[in-house]
This record gives C-alpha cells, structure tokens and sequence, in this order.
C-alpha cells in the first residue's frame, strides 16, 4: 500500500466527496483524521469511522466547525494524539460550502460563509499544517468546475472557488522549496452527493442534462472517481506535478 505510514487529514470528510477521499486514503493505507461540523454528522462520522475500523485502518473524527478560527489547531492536535507523531503527511482541504442564488439575491452572510468556509479556512489550515508537515508532503485543495464554468446564479460560490484554485498555484510556487512539498488541487464537476442533490431542481435538471453528454461517460460524478485522482496526488508517484489543477469532470468542461 503506497501510503502506508503516513498520516492525513481530510477536512469536511464525514460525507459525500469528503467520505470518498478518505475512503480511497485509508484504502492506500493512511491513518485519517477528518472533521464534521455539527453534532447531527456524528452517527454518520461514527459509522464511517467504523466502516474503515472492520478493513483494520485507523481514523478518527472531530467535531470542528471550519469557520472557527481554533478549528485547524484543534484537528491537528486531535491527530497527532491519536496517531502518537510529529508529522502530518498529507492534507486534503476538501470542506467546503454551496449556495446558489441570482446576484440581486446575494446577501452579505451568505457571502461571508461561503467565503469564510471556502476560502479563509483552506488558508488558515494550510498554514497551521506546515510546522508539521515533512519534506515530500502533500497539500490537496478542493475547487469545482463551477470557478471555470460561468453557471448562473453561483457569483460567490464561484468566486471562492476560483479563489482557491489562484492559491494552489501560489502556494506551489512559495512553500516548494522551503517546505518541499507539493500543492495541487482537483476540480470535480458534478459528484453525485447530498449537496448535489440539494442544488435546487432548476440546477440539478441543467446538470442532469450535462451529464448525459460527458465524453468520459454519460453520467454524474463518483466520490470514489474523485477520490482515486486525490489519492494519487497524495502518493509519491505524483512528485513532479505540483501547482495543477486537475479537472475531474469527465470531460464535460476542458481546461
């Protein structure tokens, strides 16, 4: 298993395309540590935790709501405890929020989560991350089709998003040499998941109608097809490509 030893952190990874990364991790051979917001994902962190404990691998879940300035400390403490080291090998910044909604509709709090989720938290973690994360390293950033896309009624969805893509290549560049590690991000289209399907009928029958024209294959996203691409950013196969993005859409969008 390629990544025996090492220890990641998934944030956001109770569920959907969360669960799928973790998943394909452990699969790989990781320990996980991953976060869920609420209490009511705790039977869902639990059971999945379980899941992974019934195939002999090692995760642990914390309660840790990303818009909360402690929560990147709190999970990093959480895995160095529970897995008695230093190092955190991997981090996969993969918690995220979604609103869509016209521009005239827009309003300041749904910006500032938004932002606040998909943006100033991949900051804030990723910066906690770095006194312990070795030489050989992997940061994975989460961004959508939708920074690319120019989907209606997604303006600050969209724009967190592209956000998080302008920081990849940043953080490629900065944290290379003195970190040695390397920061990539992957940039699903549509997943089939609880937020995809919360969407709203108006943008689920769009998306729907995409899906069948996908050159790949006339279907929605998997978890596991997204978390086999993180996965692999994650092994030591990957060390020459840092600062990409990857686009996980099956073709519905080329960059």
């Amino acid at each position: 298993m390629s990544l025996e030893g090492k220890v990641a952190i998934v944030t956001g990874g109770a569920r959907g395309i969360g669960a799928g990364i973790v998943r394909s991790l452990s699969a790989e051979g990781a320990k996980v540590a991953f976060n869920y917001v609420s209490p009511s994902s705790r039977a869902t962190a639990d059971a999945l935790i379980a899941e992974l404990q019934q195939n002999n691998k090692q995760a642990i879940a914390i309660q840790a709501d990303m818009t909360s300035l402690d929560a990147s400390q709190k999970i990093i403490a959480a895995a160095r405890e529970a897995f008695q080291t230093e190092h955190i090998h991997i981090l996969v910044n993969n918690a995220g929020a979604g609103d869509n909604r016209p521009l005239e509709e827009v309003t300041l709090d749904v910006y500032t989560h938004l932002m606040d989720v998909n943006v100033r938290a991949v900051v804030f973690m990723t910066q906690a991350i770095l006194p312990f994360i070795p030489r050989g390293g992997r940061i994975v950033n989460l961004s959508s089709i939708s920074a690319r896309g120019g989907y209606p009624t997604q303006s600050v969805y969209a724009a967190s998003k592209a956000a998080v893509e302008g920081l990849t290549r940043v953080w490629a560049t900065e944290l290379g040499h003195k970190y040695g590690v390397t920061v990539n991000a992957v940039n699903p289209g549509p997943v089939d998941t609880d937020m995809y399907q919360a969407a709203g009928p108006v943008h689920l029958a769009r998306m729907e109608e995409q899906n069948k024209k996908v050159p790949a294959g006339q279907r929605c996203g998997t978890v596991q097809d997204v978390g086999d691409i993180v996965c692999f950013l994650a092994q030591e196969r990957s060390r020459w490509v840092t600062g990409d993005v990857i686009c996980a859409n099956g073709g519905m969008l080329y960059t």
